[in-house]
C-alpha cells in the first residue's frame, strides 16, 4: 500500500468520524453482605431454625426474597456491572452458592457483568446447618477450589489475570478502569506475597494511565476510634502497613463490608502525601439494608457513591422496621453482655442503630446522646464494675469516650494528628487523580491512553499538518529519526495492523 493510499484512507476514516473513541460513564451497582440463605436449608420450621434467628441482627429468613428483589431491580436498572465485595451466603453452603449464582446468571445473560470476591463466610464455617423441625444436621458446604469454580464466569476465568495463592485477580472489566479483587481469607490477613502481587498490578496499571478500584471484603482500616476493642476483625490486619502500600501502588479506592454497616472513611499515607478512600457498604440483610450505586464519569476521574435501601418486599410493606427492630433487639442483647450497666447499654445500643443508618454528625439523635452521655458520665465513671469492664478490653473512660465522638461525631481520626477526616457516608463523590505523570512513554501513544490505534494515528496527522503544537516529541517521533513527518505516521500505522 503506499503511502498516498494510506494517507487517503486516514482523511476517509476521519470524514467518517470513525476514529474518535466515544466513551460513556459506567454505572456500577454494588452490594455486600448478602448472606444469601437458601430456603431449601428450613425443611420444616420448628425451634432449631428459630433459636438460630433469635437475637440475631441478620435477616436470615429474608435474605433469599431480598436477593431476589435486588436482582429484579438490576433486571431493570441495567448497571454495567456488579460487584459483590463477599459473604455472598450464609455461611457457605452448597445450596446457598447455588442460590445466589441463579440469580447472577441472570444479570450475566441480560449483559451484565458480575464481579464477586469471598467472604469469610463463603468457604464453609461451623455454621452451616439443614434446619428440620426441633434437628438440624451439618450442610454440605464449598471449599476454595470449589468456589473458584462455581464463580468462573465472576471474576475467575481467563478474562482475569490471578495471584496463584489466594482468591485475588485483576481484570478490566472497562477500559481504562482496572478492578483488583482481594482475598482478605477469614480472618482479614493478607501475606506479603498477595499484597506485593497487588501493588505491582496496581502500579502497572497506574503506569498505563488507568484509574484503579480494588474491593476487599474486611475494611482497610477502622473507621472508628477503638471499634477493634469491640470486635475481633473489623478490619484487616496490620492495617497501617497494607494502607500505605496500595495508596503509595496508586489504589484511591476500595470497596469493603463485612461490618454491615454503610461508613465511607478516608486515610492517608504516612507522609500524608497521598489518601485512600474505603468505602464500606453494609449488609442487604442487616437494617438499614443498603446497597451502593456508584457512576464513574467518562473521563476517569469522578466516582459519585450513592446508597440506597430495601425498604419494603412483597412479604412484608413495613420491612423496614422489622429490620430496625431486630437491629435493636440485637444491640442491646450485645451490650448487656458486654457491660450490664443499664444506662451504658441504652447508650451503646442507640449508637449501634445511629451509626447503622450513617451521617452520625447530622443526627440529632446522635447529639441528644452526646447530651445524655455528658449528664450520666459522672455516675458512669464512678461505677467500679464498669471501669473493670473497660479495662478488661485494654480501654480507659478516656479512649471510651473518643470511641463514643467518633462515631456520634461521624469523625474518623486514627489516633494519628493529620488524618482527621469526616465523610459523608451514602452520597459522595470522590475525585480521582489525573495518572498521565506517572504513565511510561510509549512511542506512538499520541493521546496518552496506553496503547496505539487509530486514534493515535489522527492526533499525529494533526501534528504533522500543524494542527497540534503540544505534543512529547518522543512519543510523536515513532519512527525514531529525529523528526517528525509522513514517516512517522505510516510507521504508526505499521505498528497498527502488526497488532
Amino acid at each position: 500500500m503506499s503511502r498516498k493510499t494510506i494517507i487517503i484512507n486516514v482523511l476517509c476514516l476521519i470524514a467518517l468520524g470513525s476514529v474518535i473513541p466515544s466513551y460513556a460513564q459506567t454505572k456500577i451497582a454494588v452490594m455486600s453482605d448478602i448472606h444469601v440463605m437458601a430456603p431449601e436449608l428450613v425443611v420444616n420450621d420448628g425451634t432449631a431454625w428459630q433459636n438460630a434467628l433469635g437475637g440475631e441482627r441478620k435477616l436470615l429468613d429474608y435474605s433469599a426474597e431480598i436477593y431476589d428483589v435486588l436482582i429484579e431491580k438490576y433486571l431493570a436498572d441495567k448497571p454495567d456491572m456488579l460487584l459483590i465485595t463477599g459473604d455472598l451466603t450464609k455461611d457457605g453452603e452448597l445450596a446457598s452458592h447455588q442460590y445466589v449464582l441463579a440469580g447472577l446468571d441472570r444479570l450475566r445473560k441480560a449483559g451484565i457483568a458480575v464481579y464477586v470476591i469471598p467472604g469469610n463466610h463463603d468457604r464453609g464455617t461451623n455454621n452451616a446447618y439443614i434446619f428440620d423441625g426441633d434437628e438440624r444436621s451439618k450442610a454440605e458446604v464449598a471449599d476454595a477450589e470449589a468456589f473458584e469454580s462455581m464463580y468462573h464466569d465472576y471474576g475467575y476465568n481467563s478474562a482475569s489475570v490471578r495471584e496463584s495463592t489466594t482468591l485475588t485477580y485483576v481484570c478490566e472489566p472497562v477500559k481504562g478502569m482496572v478492578l483488583i479483587g482481594i482475598d482478605s481469607g477469614n480472618g482479614g490477613s493478607l501475606t506479603n506475597t498477595t499484597l506485593s502481587w497487588v501493588c505491582q498490578q496496581a502500579k502497572k496499571a497506574r503506569s498505563k494511565g488507568k484509574q484503579v478500584i480494588a474491593m476487599m471484603h474486611h475494611p482497610l482500616f477502622p473507621h472508628v476510634n477503638n471499634l477493634d476493642k469491640f470486635m475481633g476483625s473489623y478490619r484487616v490486619d496490620d492495617y497501617e502497613n497494607v494502607k500505605d502500600r496500595l495508596t503509595d501502588a496508586g489504589i484511591h479506592v476500595i470497596l469493603t463490608g463485612h461490618v454491615h454497616v454503610s461508613d465511607i472513611a478516608k486515610d492517608y499515607n504516612t507522609t500524608l502525601t497521598d489518601s485512600i478512600y474505603d468505602i464500606n457498604t453494609g449488609s442487604t440483610i442487616s437494617y438499614p439494608c443498603d446497597y451502593r450505586e456508584l457512576t464513574l464519569s467518562k473521563d476517569m476521574r469522578r466516582l459519585t457513591v450513592n446508597t440506597g435501601h430495601v425498604t419494603t418486599l412483597p412479604s412484608n410493606e413495613d420491612f423496614s422496621n422489622t429490620a430496625k427492630s431486630r437491629l435493636q433487639t440485637f444491640a442491646h442483647k450485645y451490650a448487656s453482655s458486654m457491660f450490664g450497666n443499664e444506662l451504658f447499654v441504652n447508650i451503646l445500643t442507640n449508637m449501634i442503630i445511629i451509626h447503622a443508618e450513617g451521617n452520625e454528625n447530622r443526627s440529632i439523635n446522635a447529639k441528644s446522646l452526646i447530651n445524655m452521655y455528658k449528664l450520666g458520665s459522672p455516675t458512669l465513671k464512678s461505677n467500679s464494675s464498669l471501669t473493670a469492664k473497660l479495662s478488661s478490653r485494654g480501654m480507659t473512660w478516656d479512649d471510651a469516650e473518643a470511641t463514643l465522638y467518633s462515631m456520634l461525631k461521624d469523625l474518623s481520626w486514627y489516633g494519628v494528628e493529620g488524618h482527621e477526616n469526616q465523610t459523608n457516608d451514602l452520597k459522595l463523590t470522590v475525585n480521582l487523580p489525573d495518572l498521565s505523570p506517572y504513565m511510561e512513554k510509549l512511542r506512538g501513544d499520541i493521546d496518552h491512553n496506553g496503547e496505539v490505534n487509530i486514534a493515535d494515528v489522527v492526533a499525529l496527522l494533526n501534528i504533522v499538518l500543524g494542527n497540534n503544537l503540544d505534543y512529547d516529541f518522543d512519543v510523536a517521533d515513532v519512527d525514531a529519526n529525529g523528526a517528525i513527518n509522513i514517516s512517522d505516521i505510516v510507521t504508526l500505522l505499521g505498528l497498527i495492523l502488526e497488532n
